[in-house]
């Protein structure tokens, strides 16, 4: 079997995901992403409707557009999915069917009542990076579509100690807020996903959030602080995401250390480390970008969907501050 039809990443038989095979699944999510939107739309529910609409969008054309793109523009591509995926991700908010972030889950949480913030981050943030790892954070995060067109670049490696808890203490301040919302008399919006008047917490929420994940990457010089470093999702998902399906596999017989793979990636792996031994590529910090498989002159890298490498193969090797 030729090296287009699998790679071989630490002993292990992975599956090089065919074209054809995305563009049939992409376009059946679209078809039905968009056909739920017109339903929601004559019913009313015009948030999720929009919502939905910019899902499918982002899923085929953008998708489609990226994946036959010549390589020296899939990064620019994979920015407009990255817009219109985060878009999807932020109309409902804005459209006053309330926050679909961690502190929507929290309050429904806490509330003890349904709606779409649980289903959403149940699915965004537990059980899909199992399969598909941290694809949002490189594909549909409304927070990293902004914090990609800053002049900050990557930065200088992982910083440690104190900085690798930070986003417990994200998480915790996610989890306060929605206690506060509670305390001050806000409640969650209908189950429905009807409009609701109370937009000024989800105005407010949006402000910090911004404000900490730009002024954080302009602090450090690093485009990806945020999510390496305060993001209360990437608590979670530096976990849930470790054993996922679809992920950056190397084939060590072509990699000639150049270190090109290293030298680009946003979330600081060790990408050539990793490579060399044959292993995963960063499990749990990976965001799937491709910038390592598009910088890799002699194509060693490749996005595949299979199981996992041996465990000591698939340790994240991170580029950090001595």
């Amino acid at each position: 079997m030729s090296s287009r039809a699998q790679a071989m990443a630490g002993g292990r038989r992975d599956t090089i995901l065919p074209r054809p095979a995305v563009f049939a699944a992409t376009y059946a999510v679209t078809a039905v992403a968009w056909t739920l939107a017109g339903l929601l739309w004559s019913s009313g529910n015009r948030p999720f409707a929009v919502s939905l609409f910019a899902l499918g969008l982002s899923l085929g054309p953008c998708l489609t557009a990226y994946a036959t793109a010549p390589r020296p523009l899939k990064q620019l591509q994979r920015r407009v999915v990255l817009l219109v995926g985060g878009l999807s991700v932020l109309a409902p908010a804005l459209l006053g069917a309330g926050s679909m972030d961690l502190e929507g889950f929290f309050l429904l949480l806490f509330a003890g009542t349904a709606g779409a913030a649980l289903g959403h981050t149940l699915v965004t943030v537990i059980a899909g990076p199992l399969v598909f790892g941290r694809a949002l954070c490189g594909w549909g995060c409304w927070r990293a579509m902004v914090l990609e067109l800053l002049p900050a670049r990557r930065g200088p490696g992982r910083r440690r100690g104190a900085w690798a808890l930070l986003p417990y203490l994200g998480l915790a301040t996610s989890a306060g807020a929605a206690l506060g919302l509670l305390a001050l008399g806000h409640r969650p919006p209908a189950p429905t996903g009807a409009p609701t008047a109370s937009l000024l917490p989800v105005l407010v929420a949006c402000s910090v959030y911004y404000a900490a994940s730009i002024g954080l990457a302009l602090a450090l010089g690093d485009q990806r602080a945020f999510c390496k470093y305060l993001c209360p999702s990437s608590a979670i998902l530096r976990f849930t995401s470790r054993p996922a399906l679809l992920r950056i596999a190397a084939r060590p017989d072509a990699c000639t250390g150049c270190g090109a793979c290293s030298r680009v990636c946003p979330m600081d792996v060790d990408v050539a480390a990793l490579a060399a031994a044959g292993g995963r590529i960063g499990p749990g910090e990976c965001v799937l970008c491709q910038r390592c498989v598009h910088a890799c002159p002699k194509d060693a890298l490749q996005l595949t969907f299979g199981a996992a490498p041996p465990p000591h193969a698939i340790r994240p090797a991170l580029g950090g501050h001595p």
